[in-house]
């Protein structure tokens, strides 16, 4: 009951199509000899040696993910109830070291007047291609959440680009790129906007559009990129 309580709460801000995004990202597995997961609300480790070893205690975490080399675990907790029931409610971010069972929480919800810099509410971990940064999916615009990086040596975290991160591509010449859903609005004189997936660069400072995925047409337009270019992402 925990864990599904907790997976609606974390829902409040991934509405439309940003629910569909985090919906198709790749499943929270690094190695074949290592996975993790969730389950009644904990975070559960299995090793290469078989063995299944729950990381928490306490019930209200998830959105569990392995950094690259399969060893440290990425994964938020609710904090505790919404101030406001229109808005998400306040998360964390912890990381933990899979074989150990060592759990640290590496950054607390920061909130800000302004949406760009609002850290309040935030979900979807994933690892950058070295493993040493955490991107996240934080609440922000009504339209669009927006993606922080967190540093895993000193737990600071900065707005990198509005939208929800959906993976880091892994192959290919845009190995490290972000996969991100981004929210955009249609030149003038049309009204009204579409949504979108982008290859973004780390420092958010060149992106590339996925072909078909502005169509709202219930595919999944980035399978079938990455597979036609023998690329892959998680």
């Amino acid at each position: 009951m925990a864990g599904a309580a907790k997976r609606n709460r974390m829902k409040g801000f991934a509405c439309g199509w940003t629910a569909a995004l985090l919906a198709i990202a790749a499943p929270a597995l690094a190695a074949p000899s290592a996975q993790v997961s969730e389950q009644f609300g904990e975070i559960v480790f299995v090793g290469a040696d078989g063995v299944a070893r729950t990381l928490t205690h306490g019930g209200y975490y998830g959105d569990p993910t392995l950094s690259p080399d399969g060893r440290t675990v990425a994964f938020i907790h609710t904090d505790g109830a919404a101030a406001d029931p229109n808005e998400a409610p306040p998360t964390s971010l912890w990381i933990a070291d899979g074989p150990t069972g060592a759990v640290r929480k590496l950054i607390g919800p920061q909130p800000a007047p302004t949406p760009a810099e609002n850290f309040a509410a935030f979900a979807h971990p994933v690892f950058s291609l070295d493993g040493r940064l955490v991107y996240v999916s934080a609440a922000a615009w009504t339209a669009s959440p927006a993606v922080h990086q967190v540093s895993l040596a000193t737990g600071e975290q900065h707005f990198l680009i509005d939208g929800a991160v959906v993976s880091v591509i892994r192959t290919g010449p845009l190995r490290g790129f972000l996969l991100v859903g981004r929210h955009r609005a249609y030149p003038p004189p049309k009204v009204g906007g579409y949504d979108a997936v982008y290859a973004v660069r780390p420092d958010a400072k060149a992106m590339v559009p996925v072909p078909g995925s502005e169509v709202d047409d219930g595919k999944d337009h980035i399978g079938p990129w990455l597979a036609a270019h023998g690329w892959s992402a998680w």
